[in-house]
């Protein structure tokens, strides 16, 4: 039987893997999002997985930004480690890792599409609630940071889409350095989590592997970039450059999912 033309141009894991092109794209966005990973301590991989979508589809997708972004995140928490607050970040840490199981069995059989737009939809909502001034004024408790480490590691595992924790942190009356840190230790925690699960599930393979190795030096050149300019930055400032990148990470998102 014949293949037809359509068929036959339609890049494949392999062939995506090695072309100069694709590949090329894949480091241009992971620069970009290694220097706002390193800038805001989070939402690198919301600003890769758009156009790596595109080049590998969904679920390799997913994996190749894990790998990376993981990497990334060892280059990130030594530096921050003096200004975690493990009151905050154990009950969150802990929520996420009952939940990622059950995100991650929606990874492989729910419509990646649908999971992105809705949460997508949420961030930009609850963003531009923030930036126009709200903030809680008072700590959450461990409950409620139980209860956004469940959202979060659901989110995170099924679209690997770490914002939600992001918001709860830096909307909340905690120093925009200790959230940073929070933010930095939940995610490197809940990444190597989900990075185990993944390897056991059988979803990272060489391929992933081989395209992490290739795109991590331009993700952690990025990051120490983005990383000096959060020296000495004014605290409201920071602030709201995060919110400005969730939301402008969130559109970028709709029009590409």
């Amino acid at each position: 039987m014949g293949t037809s033309p359509a068929t036959s141009l339609k890049p494949t894991a392999k062939n995506t893997m090695v072309d100069p092109l694709s590949l090329s794209i894949a480091a241009a966005a992971a620069i970009v999002g290694g220097a706002v990973r390193g800038y805001a301590g989070f939402a690198g991989p919301m600003i890769m997985l758009p156009a790596m979508t595109i080049l590998f589809g969904p679920v390799s997708a997913v994996t190749t930004v894990l790998l990376v972004d993981l990497v990334g995140n060892l280059v990130l928490v030594p530096s921050s480690a003096r200004d975690v607050s493990w009151r905050v970040a154990i009950p969150l840490i802990l929520g996420s890792v009952v939940c990622m199981p059950f995100g991650g069995y929606l990874l492989l059989v729910a419509d990646p599409s649908i999971m992105k737009q809705a949460i997508i939809y949420a961030i930009i909502a609850i963003s531009m609630v923030m930036l126009f001034g709200w903030r809680y004024q008072r700590a959450l408790g461990r409950g409620a940071l139980f209860g956004v480490g469940v959202i979060s590691g659901g989110f995170l595992s099924a679209a690997y889409i770490g914002a939600i924790a992001p918001i709860f942190l830096y909307a909340g009356p905690e120093p925009a350095s200790n959230s940073r840190a929070n933010t930095i230790m939940w995610a490197f925690v809940s990444s190597a989590i989900l990075c185990v699960g993944f390897v056991v599930g059988g979803v990272i393979t060489e391929t992933e592997l081989l395209r992490a190795a290739i795109l991590a030096p331009f993700y952690l050149a990025a990051i120490f970039a983005g990383s000096r300019l959060y020296l000495g930055i004014d605290e409201t400032l920071f602030r709201r450059t995060v919110l400005l990148i969730l939301i402008g990470g969130s559109i970028v998102g709709i029009a590409f999912f």
